[in-house]
């Protein structure tokens, strides 16, 4: 680079301009000529553990230090900051995996109780059939029958859905799907007894976080599947949570096509039974909508949409239990597929006894996109009912090239998203195209701070990511 001083020195101060580019030399070497990286003795991990701790079902997810996104990395180095940064989210979560039952191989345990953010208990059994494969057991998160009971005394005082969640503990343990290990979960309320509240929501990926920290779980071979109103909890839970399973299994409880976006489930194999008469509900109805628009996604978009729906005939509500899991257990998740695509909707806790019930929840993160940074418009509808704002979005990666596409389904979702960047070429740059537009085309550099980030987000080993695009989502594109 050129120095004025030096370029302004007279010729026949050739000695003294030759020391003075000398000593710049030198000073260039040793100061501007630093890499950009922090030496590896910079980084002290368990700095991290606090903020990870910070971050631990926390409804807002705040970022680490910002010296964290200056500490860079080689793309080589990745895997191994993700085995250090892995080990302080172990430490952080200490508390949380002490909570984690202690089960011995081939055996259960019941009754266990968590206490929820919400302020409501879980109840739950865990049971390990057979022993542990070296990547951890699959996991089956089964959800029992019943339903709402507003007139039961107390929370887990109607007999019915204690009738049907010792049903669950009992089918869970003749499943041909050994070895694997079952977390049975029994209603949080049976007032208000629903799967897709804030607390099951909670428990849910509670369940799945401490699992595989602990070693017992294989995080690619998570199931949620369910009976009749634990049908319902799937049919709602899996769509909302798919990027966390490698299969969903409603049974006897079919949503309605417009409770469940479709698209959550391009990377997610889906198994749903009915009976052919199990009109109530409109089930069996609703059975063959989610035929007809599964098959066509599937012909439109071959090997993304793997589904089988199965609709048993002389069957009313009680089909055969036995096919789901061992059908499920065949797929393993991929935690980075080329292509994504979801809806940024709401998931509402059900209003009761005509009691105006504002509680809903976002997604903070699905699949490889934080969407935190986005504000949805909501309004309250004649009916008491709240409306909140729903977006889609359709990700395709090639290389290092992605296509983002995004469109405002109900009402208007602006902010920001940003696109975790994996599985590219660091050496080259990476592009990013927003509704046909490059917002986007540079090379990147891995850092610590996103990695950690990303891992507080979804608490996930296999999505620990070492980039990042922030893109801006206008109201009306």
């Amino acid at each position: 680079m050129k120095n004025k001083t030096t370029s302004s020195l007279r010729p026949h101060h050739k000695i003294l301009s030759g020391l003075l580019l000398l000593s710049l030399f030198l000073i260039i070497l040793f100061t501007s000529g630093k890499p950009t990286k922090k030496t590896s003795g910079t980084f002290q991990p368990d700095k991290l553990v606090n903020y990870f701790t910070s971050t631990l079902e926390a409804v807002h997810l705040n970022n680490p230090d910002l010296t964290y996104y200056q500490e860079t990395i080689t793309e080589a180095e990745i895997p191994k900051y993700r085995t250090i940064l892995w080990a302080a989210w172990k430490k952080a979560n200490a508390d949380r995996l002490a909570i984690w039952p202690k089960v011995e191989e081939g055996k259960m345990h019941d009754s266990l109780l968590w206490q929820l953010p919400t302020g409501k208990k879980a109840l739950f059994e865990v049971n390990k059939k057979g022993k542990r494969p070296t990547e951890g057991y699959p996991m089956y998160i089964n959800l029992h029958g019943g339903g709402t009971m507003p007139e039961a005394k107390t929370i887990w005082g109607a007999a019915f859905n204690n009738s049907e969640w010792k049903a669950a503990k009992n089918l869970g343990t003749k499943y041909a799907d050994a070895p694997s290990l079952y977390f049975i979960p029994r209603m949080a309320d049976d007032r208000r007894g629903r799967w897709y509240h804030k607390g099951e929501q909670t428990e849910f990926i509670r369940a799945w976080q401490l699992g595989v920290l602990s070693g017992d779980i294989n995080p690619n071979k998570a199931y949620l599947i369910g009976i009749s109103e634990g049908g319902y909890g799937s049919f709602r839970m899996g769509p909302f949570f798919a990027d966390y399973f490698a299969g969903v299994g409603p049974m006897a409880g079919v949503s309605y096509l417009t409770e469940a976006p479709l698209e959550n489930m391009r990377n997610t194999p889906f198994y749903i039974t009915v009976g052919e008469f199990d009109a109530a509900y409109g089930r069996a109805p609703s059975a063959h909508q989610w035929k007809h628009a599964l098959d066509s996604a599937s012909t439109t978009n071959p090997g993304q949409f793997v589904h089988q729906v199965v609709i048993e005939k002389g069957k009313g509500h009680g089909v055969d239990y036995y096919k789901t899991a061992p059908w499920l257990r065949q797929f393993t998740r991929n935690p980075y597929p080329d292509t994504i695509s979801f809806q940024y909707y709401a998931v509402h806790d059900t209003v009761f006894d005509k009691k105006y019930d504002t509680s809903f929840t976002y997604r903070k993160g699905f699949g490889y996109i934080r969407l935190d940074g986005l504000s949805a418009s909501s309004k309250k509808l004649p009916n008491g009912l709240l409306q909140t704002g729903v977006r889609a979005f359709y990700v395709s990666k090639n290389g290092n090239t992605y296509h983002i596409q995004s469109e405002n389904r109900i009402g208007t979702t602006s902010g920001f998203i940003e696109l975790y960047i994996d599985k590219v070429n660091f050496s080259q740059p990476v592009t990013v195209y927003y509704n046909g537009q490059n917002v986007y085309h540079q090379k990147m550099v891995p850092n610590v701070g996103v990695m950690a980030e990303s891992l507080a987000l979804f608490g996930d080993p296999d999505r620990i990511f070492s980039s990042k695009v922030k893109i801006k989502i206008p109201n009306n594109l």
